[in-house]
């Protein structure tokens, strides 16, 4: 297999370069989402809200269950659950980005705004707490986009110089 088609005109970047950028830019995002929730809440960060609201919306049989099963690690459970669900999130977005950055930049906005929403929505959280989901969003989408745009100047431009191996 070959790392690019040109069968429509526009030269297909790798599967694995793609969701490794997609991966990377998302990683990047929680990381600046849990980062900035220092700064504006504690109860702020995206990933812990997202995962606190879904606490909330689970009906009481299925959180007696998951409390039966897994004891004092249903949290992390949880958060593992949350964190595999994300990777792979992320991995079809770079997959759905191989020929355009724009459908991976929007599925990264659709997650922060997840995230976002999320962290609106706790009660523990100020005023200023969405801030860190807005910042893990920009965060993610402009990465995406900068990671993208150098895969595609490296491999695909004419005229580029090789990746330095």
């Amino acid at each position: 297999m070959g790392t690019m088609s040109t069968m429509t005109g526009t030269p297909r970047l790798p599967a694995w370069l793609t969701t490794s950028v997609a991966v990377l830019s998302g990683l990047l995002a929680l990381g600046v989402g849990h980062l900035a929730s220092g700064f504006v809440g504690a109860g702020a960060s995206p990933y812990f809200a997202v995962g606190n609201a879904a606490i909330d919306l689970t009906p009481a049989w299925l959180k007696d269950f998951a409390v039966r099963t897994f004891g004092t690690y249903d949290k992390l459970v949880l958060l593992l659950g949350m964190a595999a669900t994300i990777v792979a999130f992320l991995v079809a977005a770079g997959l759905l980005s191989r020929r355009d950055a724009r459908p991976g930049m929007l599925m990264i906005a659709a997650l922060g705004t997840v995230g976002t929403i999320a962290v609106f929505t706790r009660p523990d959280v100020g005023l200023l707490g969405p801030l860190a989901g807005v910042a893990a969003t920009v965060a993610g989408v402009v990465a995406f986009r900068l990671l993208h745009d150098l895969a595609r100047r490296t491999l695909v431009e004419p005229g580029a110089r090789a990746p330095v191996r």
